[in-house]
């Protein structure tokens, strides 16, 4: 473009009610194109207050000059998905929409949860959990991770990042720590993702072994996006994402831990967070999601990143106790149903109901639930949250035994080698013995079209036009693309919800 662009550019702005079209116009031509829907409600919704927003360009334009040029001040760089995070000045975001190197602009809102009540309360025949009274866990049993472990195969080797709230130190996680890095500071003071993690890869060094999680030789990576009351923003996710991408080779990262969701429902094929999950998956680290705890809400799985047909998205199934499948039941609160582009999601359950893992200490969690304190170091919660926790676990197994298979085979193995559920027969239970016994399976992702801003931002300029039947998305050497500088800021708090449902 040539070098005279930028000035000509902020004097259009600066002169904008003589030179451009009426706001309302110009919102009017981008709508469809470049903004999604829930930007514009924002700016409805908050008149007079700037809009948070994330900008993906085409090539190798300039976002953050498009955002300065609109009157909008950056807030960080998400290089790994050719975009920037910004608020934009209230009636400027048209004319930044009318840029013609902008792909799409979409709100840099919070990242929650669908929280749904246990069921107590609603002739529910269990009771709060008591603490010391609890039984061993037993969903390592139900998954078929128990014999596996006796084998030898405890994930030792594989690293699987928990991109939650953060890791607090314990002995569950190895002496020394197995907690092999760590992002967005230490600590856990919200307490949820101290608790996943115990699940993916926890010992059960304090309680001899009892709540143990599934892969307890694993290493753990601390990828903390959410602050101690549980804030955060697609951004700060997408952030996240991008340090694990960064360090996946060094710490041999092939699995990838999200118990949250979006609150803005979006075609994956535009999500910014489905851009990113999506990257990594095409480099080698598999994404294991929350399905989310709305139930059959007709909605329920339209949200990102449990609505993207690359990552391994996980219901929960309550075990009742028992080792036995026979008596499992799906929660009514499990999210489950149709994404807004044609996929059945959840492809696979486990295990998420009163599951007892690692507890952090004075925090929020631990305050607004005292009856789900269990002795001293352990903590009980109920969710897809932890059926993604209890899988990944599974995944970082599956990956021990089979080092050389891409995150599309351990997926097809893992969904393929499910065991049904006798009472609900849409539900199939994973069942990591089932998984590793697998001849190198087909992945079954490798002709599903990928996110269109990904393919932009690796210089494909219209993916709309692509013949997606005769590619294999497997077949690509994704290492050799060169996505973008990835700038680290500060991370931005927002308000999050993490996805457990309360005891």
């Amino acid at each position: 473009m040539p070098g005279s662009w930028r000035p000509r550019l902020l004097i259009a702005f600066t002169l904008a009610a003589a030179v451009l079209p009426s706001a309302a116009g110009m919102a009017k031509a981008s709508r469809a194109a470049t903004v999604h829907d829930a930007v514009w409600a924002y700016e409805a919704a908050h008149p007079g207050q700037a809009v948070p927003v994330i900008v993906q360009t085409f090539g190798d334009a300039d976002a953050s000059a498009l955002v300065t040029a609109a009157g909008g001040d950056v807030r960080g760089d998400l290089g790994i998905i050719h975009a920037v995070a910004a608020d934009v000045p209230a009636g400027r975001l048209a004319a930044l929409a009318s840029a013609s190197s902008v792909r799409w602009i979409s709100l840099d809102g919070p990242v929650t949860s669908t929280s749904h009540p246990d069921g107590r309360g609603n002739g529910a025949e269990d009771s709060p959990d008591t603490g010391a009274d609890l039984p061993p866990s037993v969903y390592t049993q139900e998954i078929g991770a128990d014999g596996v472990s006796a084998d030898g195969q405890d994930g030792t080797g594989i690293a699987v990042a928990v991109v939650d709230t953060g890791i607090v130190k314990s002995a569950d996680f190895g002496r020394p720590s197995r907690v092999t890095a760590t992002f967005g500071g230490p600590g856990d003071g919200y307490g949820h993702g101290s608790h996943v993690a115990g699940l993916i890869a926890g010992d059960g060094a304090n309680s001899d072994g009892r709540y143990a999680g599934v892969a307890p030789g694993a290493s753990l990576v601390d990828v903390k996006v959410g602050d101690d009351t549980g804030a955060a923003t697609i951004s700060d996710v997408i952030n996240g994402l991008a340090f694990v991408l960064a360090n996946k080779d060094r710490l041999n990262i092939r699995v990838v831990n999200l118990s949250l969701s979006v609150d803005t429902a979006q075609s994956y094929t535009t999500d910014p967070l489905d851009a990113a999950v999506e990257l990594l998956t095409f480099r080698g680290v598999l994404v294991v999601v929350a399905a989310g705890n709305a139930g059959t809400a007709s909605d329920a799985v339209t949200y990102a990143p449990a609505n993207d047909p690359f990552v391994l998205t996980v219901g929960a199934v309550d075990d009742r106790g028992t080792a036995t499948t026979a008596d499992d039941t799906v929660p009514p609160w499990s999210g489950r149903g149709t994404t807004q582009d044609g996929f059945a999601k959840p492809e696979i359950y486990a295990p998420g109901r009163h599951l007892v893992s690692v507890l952090s200490p004075k925090s929020v969690l631990a305050g607004q639930q005292p009856e789900s304190v269990v002795g001293k170091h352990y903590f009980s919660l109920s969710g897809t949250s932890m059926a993604a926790g209890v899988t990944s676990g599974a995944a970082a197994l599956v990956f021990g035994a089979h080092g050389d298979w891409t995150p599309g085979q351990v997926k097809t193995a893992l969904v393929s080698g499910a065991q049904p559920v006798p009472s609900a027969a849409y539900a199939r239970l994973a069942r990591v013995d089932a998984a590793n016994a697998q001849d190198a399976p087909a992945d079954l992702t490798s002709t599903i079209k990928p996110n269109y801003l990904l393919l932009q931002a690796a210089g494909i300029a219209n993916p709309e036009t692509i013949d997606w039947s005769s590619i294999r998305w497997g077949s690509i050497r994704w290492g050799s693309i060169r996505w973008g500088s990835i700038r680290w800021g500060s991370i931005r708090w927002g308000s999050i919800r993490w996805g457990f449902v309360p005891e």
